[in-house]
């Protein structure tokens, strides 16, 4: 993954979120937060008996917060811009002990052929 693609999803994400618009919908009158938990459990059970079945168990943890929205001084076709922010902090850990596996949950290093602990 590189910064310039990121760059380029975060501008994306910025241009087509519907909080920068103006917008005749009812403000947000309180501050957002939201805590969720995941779990996953992924099992691959392969058909060819020369790859060896894998499995991979993880938690992870999530925190969101959305701020009201607040008038500014600007004015555009008559209604006032509006700001807030949005922010998000997530952490994962892999629960089972295979770590040589890349199975795409948590970030593979190819060449100490493991996988992170967490993320």
């Amino acid at each position: 993954f590189k910064p310039c693609n990121l760059a380029i999803a975060t501008l994306f994400g910025l241009l087509t979120s519907s909080s920068l618009w103006a917008t005749d919908t009812a403000q947000q009158s309180e501050d957002e937060w939201k805590f969720t938990l995941k779990n996953a459990y992924i099992n691959r059970d392969f058909d060819n008996d020369a790859l060896k079945d894998t499995g991979s168990w993880s938690q992870a943890a999530s925190l969101f917060y959305k701020s009201k929205m607040h008038d500014t001084p600007l004015i555009i076709a008559d209604k006032p811009i509006t700001i807030g922010a949005d922010a998000s902090v997530q952490y994962a850990v892999r629960l089972s002990s295979d770590k040589h596996v890349a199975d795409t949950v948590l970030p593979f290093n190819k060449e100490t052929q493991s996988q992170a602990s967490d993320f």
